[in-house]
């Protein structure tokens, strides 16, 4: 793989490069959307939405081994 890694001012990395073409293979092999800005939003929203439910006292809250092994 051919990543490029980019620094700031002061030499600290804040960020890499990975060529497009690779990307999208990462993407495809990851099943990953192709729209950038649907990138895990319905997993967020369903996140949001058990919040919610937790806090109305619809579900229980999760322990943090079950939270840890969803991961």
């Amino acid at each position: 793989m051919n990543l490029q890694y980019l620094a700031d001012h002061t030499g600290n990395v804040t960020g890499v490069f990975i060529p497009i073409q690779e990307w999208e293979d990462i993407r495809k092999t990851l099943h990953l959307p192709e729209d950038p800005k649907g990138l895990h939003r319905q997993e967020l929203l369903e996140a949001f939405d058990q919040v919610k439910q937790i806090r109305e006292g619809k579900i229980p809250k999760p322990n943090l081994n079950v939270f840890l092994n969803e991961l």
